[in-house]
């Protein structure tokens, strides 16, 4: 079978095509795979272009390509995919989940294996309303606020009786970043609490700033998904505090798979184990049971536990965690600890079913090309 990836360039996230390549290769390997199919690489650059990525597509299906595996959000998936139907092949999109598709119902060749980033907001949201929070400040950066993390967290708190009682978005510029006017509205409301959306580097410049602010680092603080993605993490000084989260994926899941992953990445390098070497690895495990071509319905078990494609969709569904930031003695810096899996989130997935759809003929603004926008 000839397997074709489909991978960008990152400012934040430098070698995420180099760790989606070698969890695949990796997996394929200790399922006695390797050598089984012939896999190629193509850059699609810094978050690439619907227009380049469906000419690149165009062309290695015409060179005989069986799979297309992409790192790509749901509206270049939507693009492209008429090539897929017309062909009769097979493409899977390897999502974040910070994107809500626009498309409704299932794209008929595609499959999405997310890291679920919006369920992971949702998430963060009950469980701060089941510690008896209900009046909230939102940050993110400037960045962040491209996504639709913001939409997700507004939709769970709203429905939920909750309150955001304070937007905050950071400035472009690293140099122009403050938290002023956030401390200032904290400091008059007191019974407040914090949902952030940051990632990469500006999750150190928030949580940097944040510790000089007494109002601010005195605030129960809620994260998910990339804000509290464990290879940053374990780059950050710990803040003095700490501070719950939601992700897709952590190396403290303890589980064989998840064991197998980590020992086997790692033996590549350092901090290999990671949710991007996890798409690849996943898509993998995907491949390896496709029935003609299709994965709907199909199950694996990943070292996040286990993955179910749903028919329906064509979305993976996973398990989501919660854990604790927390300091790390030997390093000073931070790591996630406490990680529980988020028990029964059925209704939280069809509300966000619910939130997509009510915003999907919606004019509003979404990043395509977002590493573009950065500017430190």
């Amino acid at each position: 079978m000839n397997i074709a990836l489909l991978l960008p360039r990152s400012v934040l996230y430098p070698s995420i095509s180099f760790d989606i390549l070698d969890g695949l290769k990796a997996c394929f390997k200790n399922m006695g795979l390797e050598g089984a199919h012939q896999i190629t690489t193509t850059s699609i650059g810094v978050a690439g272009k619907n227009e380049e990525i469906y000419t690149s597509c165009e062309q290695l299906l015409l060179n005989g390509t069986d799979i297309i595996v992409g790192y790509m959000n749901p509206l270049s998936a939507e693009h492209i995919h008429p090539l897929f139907e017309s062909s009769g092949k097979t493409l899977i999109v390897l999502d974040s989940g910070y994107h809500f598709p626009s498309f409704d119902g299932k794209l008929s060749h595609a499959y999405f294996i997310s890291l679920q980033g919006n369920l992971c907001s949702r998430a963060i949201v009950r469980k701060a309303l089941e510690e008896e929070q209900k009046n909230f400040a939102f940050t993110c950066s400037f960045y962040d606020a491209g996504y639709r993390a913001p939409y997700s967290y507004a939709f769970a708190a709203e429905e939920k009786g909750a309150v955001i009682g304070y937007n905050h978005i950071t400035p472009l510029k690293k140099a122009d970043f403050s938290l002023e006017a956030l401390a200032g509205y904290l400091e008059n409301n007191k019974d407040t609490a914090i949902l952030t959306s940051f990632c990469g580097d500006m999750i150190e410049d928030f949580f940097r700033e944040a510790q000089k602010l007494t109002s601010i680092s005195s605030c129960k603080t809620y994260g998910s998904g990339f804000t509290a993605e464990e290879w940053w993490m374990s780059k950050i000084p710990y803040p003095g505090y700490d501070w719950s989260c939601s992700v897709p994926w952590s190396s403290k899941i303890e589980s064989e798979e998840n064991q197998e992953f980590i020992t086997i990445m790692e033996a590549l390098r350092a901090h290999k184990a990671n949710v991007f070497s996890l798409l690849g690895w996943e898509a993998a495990l995907f491949i390896s049971i496709m029935n003609k071509n299709a994965i709907d319905g199909l199950t694996i078990n990943s070292p996040r536990g286990t993955v179910f494609m749903n028919p329906n969709t064509g979305f993976s569904e996973a398990p989501v965690y919660y854990a604790t930031v927390t300091k790390n003695e030997t390093t000073g810096n931070c790591h996630l600890d406490h990680v529980t899996e988020a028990a029964n989130l059925d209704s939280e997935r069809e509300s966000l079913k619910q939130s997509i759809e009510a915003v999907r003929d919606t004019v509003s603004n979404s990043w395509l090309n977002a590493y573009a926008c950065l500017d430190s």
